[in-house]
């Protein structure tokens, strides 16, 4: 369809940019239960702020259960405060068609897990409400799967579509194509190895015991500038 793609080790970039404007929003999504804070979280420990979180989730509930009119409202604040910025919402692809309008030059990181996976994962560890049978969870996350593909084909901005199997398989790969992706350098030897110890499978880890909280709310001590995000 005349897409251009790069493949990496651990994902493609769908639309992919060599020289990003200054001014520009990550949103990251894939499927609950799906491993979307894992890469949120290495995100947000390159230096992208992520909003204002306080679960183990990485996630802005700004962006969750929010009208649309809310989310632009939230939108418009951000662009404010930040040239470069995101959130992570694992069912963003729900509404993003309806917002997508309303963010400044877009890019977006797809998490993808299996499926069926993801099916077991709800089914044994969501809280009762959202906990599914295995039939429906099945039914859900293959669907959800096969909207952001089909989402991530028609936007035309650059998407990076992660494989969580290849990432827990290549977890420092994993790094330097987020890194690559934000346009930031590549993170030193020390920060690398907390990056590493906090994606290290298992439950979901406090962010900040890994990470000195910078005055932007990101994970790293440097500010933006210094990160690579120049205003």
């Amino acid at each position: 369809m005349g897409t251009s793609v790069t493949v990496g080790t651990t994902g493609m970039v769908l639309n992919p940019v060599d020289n990003p404007a200054g001014q520009r929003t990550y949103v990251t999504f894939g499927l609950e239960r799906g491993r979307t804070s894992p890469v949120a979280g290495v995100l947000r420990a390159l230096g992208l702020y992520l909003g204002e979180i306080d679960e183990g989730n990485n996630e802005d509930k700004s962006f969750h259960n929010k009208t649309l009119h809310q989310m632009r409202t939230t939108i418009a604040k951000r662009n404010e405060e930040h040239d470069v910025w995101g959130w992570k919402y694992p069912t963003a692809v729900n509404y993003l068609p309806a917002l997508v309008k309303s963010i400044r030059n877009p890019f977006f990181v797809v998490v993808y897990r299996d499926p069926v996976a993801t099916a077991m994962s709800r089914s044994q560890w969501d809280g009762e409400f959202l906990r599914r049978p295995p039939r429906m969870a099945l039914h859900e996350a293959n669907g959800l799967s096969n909207s952001n593909t089909s989402f991530a084909l028609a936007t035309g901005r650059p998407c990076m579509l992660v494989s969580t199997e290849k990432a827990e398989r290549h977890p420092h790969q994993l790094i330097d194509e987020l890194a690559d992706f934000l346009s930031v350098p590549r993170p030193n030897d020390e920060l690398r190895g907390r990056i590493l110890a906090y994606i290290e499978p298992g439950s979901y880890k406090p962010f900040e015991e890994y990470f000195p909280m910078s005055p932007n709310g990101s994970g790293d001590h440097e500010p933006e500038e210094a990160r690579g995000f120049v205003r």
